[in-house]
């Protein structure tokens, strides 16, 4: 059974319209299509949370995102890592996407 957190006191608030927190929607959606060969189409993400984790380990994101699925606008929650600059891989991660039921 996969991890699943949800927002509480160590995700703090993130501003869901800042265009950092879109992309990292986007880019969430696109590496979803990638790993599992799904068409989904980014639409935008409405409800953004953040964790900063230890010095050198970048910041976790909890993104509550709309996409569309074959045309019907569907809610989905990821889970995004963003290391820092400088390392030495690829400085970001998709670590869970999941639907979500509303």
């Amino acid at each position: 059974m996969a991890y699943s957190p949800q927002p509480s006191a160590l995700w703090l608030p993130a501003q869901a319209d800042q265009l950092e927190i879109q992309l990292l929607g986007k880019f969430a959606v696109m590496e979803q299509n990638k790993k599992h060969h799904w068409e989904l189409t980014f639409n935008a993400v409405y409800e953004a949370w953040k964790m900063t984790l230890a010095a050198n380990y970048g910041n976790l994101y909890l993104l509550h995102l709309k996409s569309l699925k074959n045309g019907v606008l569907v809610n989905y929650q990821a889970i995004v890592w963003v290391l820092p600059q400088g390392c030495d891989c690829d400085p970001t991660a998709l670590l869970s996407f999941k639907e979500l039921v509303v």
